[in-house]
């Protein structure tokens, strides 16, 4: 009733109301505040309901959505002068007011694309997921040779005779390896001693002596701090070399084949560095003992060799001998202890605990990839689950039991794969690459996001790259081509109906009765949409049908153009009721009179408690009847 009497301007203009607010000051309002008043129930006028007030709502929307998004709102703007000026002259024959209560409703005939690109979307994204990022595992018998080629590329392998990672720990600059070399020559090492050969002999075992104790302070700390500069760099590319191939791998033949390539990978850097501790153990057991045994004696020998009896076994050459074994031995100590610290260097670098100057092993690297890996898995094969669930679940057009229909398809779900294959939408050549994008740039961001992003939210993520190649294969259908192509088919009688039934179902959301009381008429306007040009063979076969339909509810149709391809759709306003009018409100009635006799409930009744002294009674020609 409030709404009616805030439409009702030539009221306001002679008795302005007065809104009080505590802390603004009062509004007079002395002029409509509403144009129009639309009144939207559960029921039409023929009984046809929406279950939930959500579907109302959505109805409500759609009305508006095509006044105020599409070219239908000019046209009832313009129809609107011709209502108002009616309703002006054909006032309410028992109060002798405007009619300010209208109603609406809305319907249409769509291809469900909304559904039928999810539907193949989900096919993609299926395929995709199913033969590209899972893939399959590298087989047993090609595995291997898999690995092998890996490490040899990368130079990698510190198997058998390859010692690929110890050289590049004793690589000094770009090729020169870190070693251990004799500076002197048995030879050159005589003449410089001049004398005697026990003279000879003596020189020798102090030279000995001398670069075995260099070896210990000088050699050995240079190798240790150019293996300690070069273990970071060393681990940091074999990292990057195996993410490489870990992401060429996931990218080429799937995250199966990338989880059989890294756990191998594993398996062979595992048993590495168990050789490489065993290398060390043996070193430091057997032969750095013996090496030092040899030398030891070798310079105690030559040493022994003084007087006539050191003389005689110096002229027989047996200290040449000697020499020439020590030397060679040294040489192999030196080289032993500079191998001994690459060796230690690589192990840490492969299997340490702790991390090597903040970076974690090579292994420990390994494992969280594997672990990653491994969760990226699950993650997809539970995605392939859901698509595949989603995929046969059949869609429910209407919600059960509702007997409004907010939109007719055109095609039925059970339809939707042949649909699919005629629109070329499953055929679909998709860019698996910009797939692989809306993942990441690398193969971390791939993992993080299969592993951390929703299920929901990934599969929207990937369905964004397939808009524009599916949006092309749409190009040239909409909603009257296919209902052509259904026409001559079986189905004829089947679409005759579905137009049939939009008419019967736009019909007005409210509780009035079907002609106005008194005499007077509702004021009607009723418009379609179309997405064709007035030129379009289809827009004149549409045309004809739809006029053809509404003549029969007594509507003369506004055929409007919108654009839209895929839907052709029907709104309705009809005008000029009263609140009284409506059924709904005789229902009220009793519940309102007994809450207005309680002080405690009856100023909830209006929007404004000062109504209960203003409008008494709900039907003001009552009280004049009476």
């Amino acid at each position: 009733m409030e709404l009616e009497y805030f439409c009702d301007g030539s009221v306001l203009e002679k008795n302005p109301f007065v809104f009080r607010y505590p802390r603004i000051g009062s509004i007079t309002v002395n002029s409509s505040v509403y144009d129009e008043d639309f009144v939207i129930e559960s029921f039409t006028s023929d009984g046809r309901c929406l279950l939930r007030a959500k579907e109302v709502f959505e109805m409500v929307a759609r009305s508006l959505l095509v006044d105020i998004g599409s070219p239908v709102g000019a046209k009832v703007r313009s129809a609107n002068a011709n209502i108002s000026t009616v309703l002006e002259m054909e006032r309410c024959p028992q109060t002798n007011k405007r009619r300010f209560i209208h109603s609406l409703g809305a319907t249409a005939v769509a291809i469900p694309v909304q559904e039928l690109l999810k539907r193949g979307a989900l096919k993609i994204l299926k395929q995709f997921l199913q033969d590209k990022a899972l893939g399959s595992a590298i087989p047993a018998s090609e595995l291997e040779n898999e690995v092998n080629a890996f490490l040899q590329a990368n130079r990698l392998d510190e198997r058998g005779e390859r010692n690929d990672l110890l050289e590049a720990l004793l690589r000094r600059g770009d090729s020169e390896q870190v070693s251990y070399a004799l500076t002197r020559t048995r030879e050159e090492l005589e003449r410089e001693a001049g004398g005697s050969e026990v003279q000879q002999a003596q020189y020798v075992a102090n030279w000995v002596d001398s670069e075995l104790n260099r070896i210990r302070t000088e050699v050995v700390p240079e190798a240790q701090s150019i293996v300690n500069e070069r273990k970071i760099e060393v681990l940091q590319t074999a990292v990057g070399s195996v993410v490489g191939r870990l992401e060429t791998l996931t990218k080429t033949k799937g995250l199966r084949a990338a989880q059989s390539f890294i756990g191998q990978l594993i398996v062979v850097f595992e048993t590495v560095c168990d050789d490489l501790v065993n290398e060390q153990k043996k070193y430091e057991t057997e032969q750095k003992p013996a090496l030092e045994n040899t030398i030891n004696n070798q310079v105690a020998f030559l040493r022994s060799l003084q007087g006539v009896w050191g003389s005689i076994k110096a002229l027989g050459r047996v200290d040449e001998q000697a020499m020439d074994i020590a030397l060679q031995t040294l040489r192999e100590y030196g080289n032993a202890k500079i191998l001994h610290i690459a060796r230690q260097a690589a192990i840490e670098l492969i299997g340490s605990e702790q991390p090597i100057d903040g970076h974690p092993s090579l292994l420990k690297q390994l494992q969280t990839w594997q672990q990653q890996i491994e969760r990226a898995i699950v993650k997809v094969s539970d995605l392939v689950r859901q698509s595949t669930q989603e995929i046969s679940h059949r869609t429910q057009i209407t919600p059960t039991g509702s007997t409004y229909t907010l939109e007719q398809w055109v095609i039925d779900p059970s339809e939707f794969d042949d649909w699919l294959k005629r629109m070329g939408i499953i055929e679909t050549e998709y860019d698996a690459n910009s797939l692989w994008q809306a993942l990441g740039d690398n193969l971390e961001q791939w993992l993080k996001t299969l592993t951390e992003l929703k299920a929901e939210d990934l599969l929207d993520e990937l369905a964004k790259q397939l808009v524009d190649p599916l949006s092309q294969k749409l190009q040239g259908w909409d909603i009257l081509r296919v209902i052509e192509e259904e026409s001559k088919t079986e189905k004829k009688k089947h679409i005759d109906v579905i137009l049939q039934t939009m008419m019967q179902v736009c019909q007005p959301f409210w509780s009035a009765p079907r002609h106005a009381p008194g005499g007077v008429a509702y004021q009607t306007f009723l418009a379609y949409t179309v997405p064709t040009a007035e030129g379009d063979e289809h827009y004149q076969q549409a045309k004809r049908a739809i006029e053809r339909l509404a003549q029969n509810f007594g509507y003369q149709p506004e055929t409007v153009h919108n654009g839209y391809p895929f839907a052709l759709e029907m709104v309705v306003r009809v005008y000029g009721a009263r609140a009284f009018y409506l059924s709904s409100t005789q229902q009220l009635r009793y519940q309102y009179e007994q809450k207005r006799q309680n002080p405690e409930t009856a100023q909830l009744l209006h929007l404004d408690r000062r109504f209960l002294k203003l409008l008494p009674i709900l039907h003001e020609h009552e009280k004049t009847q009476s």
